[in-house]
């Protein structure tokens, strides 16, 4: 779209209905034509007109058109089917106007807060946590390039029950199922967070996250085998959340506390550096143990009991726990059991009890604030510290207390005026919960800011499973996909499947190019383009079943393709050079495009500038219905464009300069056409494929 065509269309229509009708339009829409020589632009504006003026569209649309005052650049119009308006480009113009650097866009007032990732910091991350990740990361780019400020949120669980079933497992092996692989996980872990922040000698960074993986799982088969434990479970949370409130406590309390601490903060460092390596980063990590010790809880339950959002039991399977009642809400309708508890009869909060605190916190609404701190998590592969999501400033969390925190960023974070949780379907029903206790708190208008960005989870085809050293049965092989489970320790560590896409990048590599000396970091940039294509191209209520052949194959709908593509026009563009003729435009050169016989661009080339001009109206919709595939639609519509413009005008082959000019200037658009989508969804994009 050419930068303020729309809002100029816009003005025409309005002023054009107000001459012949005396009316006000309602929000113009425009559309692509289907078919190049039916016009640039369709506006279906006379279909809801007739349902004001009550007559036909055609006839609307054959009295509007004519009527319509448009700026020079639309040389002509036409009334198409049962009454669309449409609109033909001055081609040339056009296009010399797309090939203008695009003004930044124009910043929009307030801020939105995108929460995502979310790992609970007591093992490594799996395959399911890099498509969240990867959707919330597109997000942020998506709207920053509308104009949107965004602030990015990694919310860390430091004191729930994952991290508590680890330190059950360090601190009493002995009970374990198997008691002597217990010891031994138990020992490396000690040893590597002994070292923290620094790494034990000849271990890797990532090494923590993968043995509490398997003692995480250890544990968790014990607690069936052994019911008992379930106390030290809740001893241990006990001791996790006294800590993080403040109060005395014995020094067996506050020494399982502090390991909690150490585990956390350790397996956090983990997590940094596995997204850090698929391009994904965050401004702030908010603290669960914070949001106790600030007592944002007490003051959000507050508000609740004020309200009458919430109820103390007295009889029943819930006594003595505080309730919201849910039944008859209509977001619950058809639920058996909808009501939840907030507050366990023990005293302690649940997991949505602490949600809705740290909602109404993001909202602007709780009152109070957290103290801050730069993230002392250092980049076990560099000196520098991990950055925010700027690639500038510096990653923050919160704290409980001002000693040591950094005064410069209070009232920096939180107070969105918009704030989206991506977090799985799965958990639909808590953020439900959580929408709803903020509604009933008394903020109905921030109930509604509130989004929740759902998506199904990851799978792996059988062979993939396989080929990542998960052991399947004849019943598995025969499923199309394979489901994971943490808990079961049957899952897909994050970093193993990258490793696994580079080595199968590079592969491919040395197998297109034999004799090549091998290049890791094209091997790389493949890879994670490949991932973050695949993670994307999906709508997000599908289930994917993740496949390397398919993702790091160099044809059809991944990223390696779409890689292929751009390094492909800007070789031509290097060739023609070495060629000693024209390469890129200036914008001198540029400018004059507007002046070519239109003949240069006949429908074949023009379809491809169409394509291309799709970007602007595709972001928005992204936006507007946070459906991110749509960008690996456009992306890939761009790259089909390109192979098409390739094969079939070739600027070497052009009769003259003026069309190569048209087929240069084309070909640039199509450049960064691919540079602003691949931008936005994260994709590298390598000097050679």
């Amino acid at each position: 779209m050419i930068p303020g065509l729309k809002n100029r269309v816009e003005a025409a229509v309005k002023d054009a209905c107000r001459r012949l009708w005396d009316v006000e339009p309602p929000r113009l829409v425009l559309e692509t034509p289907p078919k190049v020589e039916l016009g640039d632009l369709a506006l279906p504006i006379a279909f809801e007109l007739a349902k004001v003026l009550r007559r036909p569209p055609r006839k609307i649309a054959e009295e509007l058109a004519p009527a319509l005052e448009l700026p020079p650049i639309v040389a002509r119009r036409s009334v198409e089917g049962s009454g669309y308006v449409n609109l033909f480009l001055d081609r040339p113009r056009a296009l010399a106007a797309m090939l203008t650097p695009p003004p930044e866009a124009e910043a929009v007032p307030g801020k939105v807060i995108v929460e995502h990732t979310n790992i609970n910091p007591n093992k490594a991350a799996h395959i399911g946590h890099l498509r969240n990740a990867v959707l919330g990361d597109v997000l942020v780019h998506l709207f920053r390039r509308l104009g949107k400020r965004v602030e990015v949120q990694n919310y860390l669980d430091d004191t729930g029950v994952q991290v508590a079933d680890v330190v059950v497992g360090l601190e009493h092996p002995d009970l374990l199922a198997e008691p002597g692989r217990a010891e031994e996980l138990g020992a490396e872990i000690r040893e590597i967070l002994s070292a923290f922040p620094d790494d034990a000698p000849g271990t890797e960074p990532r090494r923590l996250g993968d043995v509490t993986w398997d003692l995480y799982a250890l544990v968790t088969r014990s607690y069936a085998a052994d019911p008992s434990l379930e106390e030290r479970r809740k001893a241990t949370l006990h001791a996790i959340e006294e800590a993080a409130l403040g109060h005395e406590m014995t020094d067996e309390g506050r020494a399982t506390a502090a390991l909690a601490s150490r585990l956390a903060e350790a397996v956090v460092r983990c997590h940094l550096k596995t997204m850090e390596r698929i391009g994904v980063s965050y401004d702030l990590l908010p603290r669960e143990s914070d949001i106790l010790g600030r007592r944002f809880w007490q003051k959000a339950f507050d508000l609740l009991k004020d309200a009458g959002a919430t109820q103390l039991e007295t009889e029943g399977k819930n006594a003595g726990c505080w309730v919201m009642k849910l039944e008859g809400a209509k977001e619950f309708e058809g639920m058996e059991d909808a009501d939840k508890v907030l507050v366990r009869s023990n005293g302690t909060v649940t997991y949505t009890g602490k949600d809705v605190a740290y909602q109404l916190w993001k909202l602007g609404e709780l009152g109070i604030d957290f103290e801050y701190e730069k993230a002392p998590y250092v980049n076990p592969f560099g000196e520098a510290e991990f950055v925010a999501s700027d690639g500038v400033t510096p990653l923050y969390r919160t704290r409980r207390d001002a000693e040591g925190a950094d005064p410069s960023a209070r009232g920096r974070f939180g107070g969105g005026d918009s704030v989206i949780n991506v977090i799985d379907v799965r958990q639909s029903y808590p953020q439900k919960v959580v929408k709803e206790a903020v509604r009933r708190a008394g903020f109905p208008e921030g109930a509604d800011r509130s989004v929740h960005f759902a998506y199904e989870m990851v799978a792996l085809t059988p062979a993939s499973a396989e080929l990542l050293g998960v052991t399947l049965s004849d019943e598995d092989r025969g499923r199309a996909y394979v489901e994971m489970s943490g808990r079961k320790g049957l899952g897909v560590k994050a970093d193993d499947l990258v490793e696994r896409l580079v080595e199968k990048a590079l592969e491919q590599i040395l197998d297109r190019q034999p004799g090549e000396r091998p290049d890791l970091s094209r091997a790389e940039a493949i890879a994670i383009g490949a991932l973050r294509v695949y993670m994307t191209r999906y709508s997000r209520n599908k289930v994917i079943a993740f496949d390397f052949d398919e993702a790091l194959a160099f044809e059809g709908d991944t990223g390696p393709y779409l890689q292929y593509a751009a390094v492909r026009t800007a070789n031509i563009f290097r060739k023609l050079e070495e060629k000693g003729l024209p390469g890129l435009l200036d914008a001198e050169e540029a400018a004059s495009v507007a002046s070519l016989d239109a003949a240069h661009l006949d429908d074949g080339l023009w379809d491809v500038v169409r394509t291309c001009g799709r970007t602007q109206e595709t972001f928005e919709k992204a936006a507007e219905t946070f459906e991110v595939s749509l960008l690996v639609r456009h992306a890939l519509a761009v790259g089909a464009a390109f192979h098409h413009l390739y094969h079939t005008h070739p600027i070497l082959q052009a009769e003259n300069d003026e069309s190569r000019r048209a087929r240069r200037a084309a070909l640039q658009l199509v450049a960064r056409t691919l540079d602003d989508v691949l931008g936005v969804l994260g994709v590298p994009v390598p000097e050679r494929m």
